[in-house]
């Protein structure tokens, strides 16, 4: 792997929180079995209660997760969204909307296990758990201050 290119795969390592802690290598490997897709302003990413198969990770822009039309947050560079109906194989619970022109690797479940070593894949798939466990315990805060 050329030296640019591993700086740049290993920058995605440390921004992209479900790759933290893998190596050059294995960001490069990941990056280049997923999709990459690109949103105009504006565009839907996926709708609310669509079943959804895969998560996004945002490479460059911004994504707005809505759900009843209500802003529940904003994906950043490094933020990986849709991952919940990915692995669950339920409808989406929220809408995703590109507020900015923005770049997405795509993945979903069948590529993270079946092309991925496993012990790759036992990594990111940790790291999306870590995320969720974030989420989940920053709502009940949320749910805790309201009552």
């Amino acid at each position: 792997m050329k030296a640019d290119k591993e700086t740049k795969y290993r920058r995605y390592a440390e921004k992209i929180r479900i790759f933290q802690g893998l190596k050059a290598s294995e960001v490069a490997d990941i990056l280049h079995r997923g999709r990459v897709v690109y949103f105009h302003e504006g565009q839907t990413v996926f709708h609310e209660g669509m079943l959804g198969t895969n998560l996004f990770v945002v490479l460059s822009g911004e994504v707005a997760i809505k759900s009843k039309n209500q802003l529940i947050s904003t994906c950043r560079v490094g933020d990986a969204f849709g991952e919940m109906a990915a692995l669950n194989r339920r409808p989406r619970t929220a809408s995703a909307v590109a507020q900015l022109p923005s770049k997405l690797l795509t993945l979903d479940e069948g590529q993270l296990v079946e092309y991925l070593d496993k012990a790759l894949a036992v990594k990111v798939l940790l790291n999306i758990i870590h995320v969720l466990s974030e989420r989940l315990e920053l709502a009940n805060t949320e749910i805790a201050r309201f009552r």
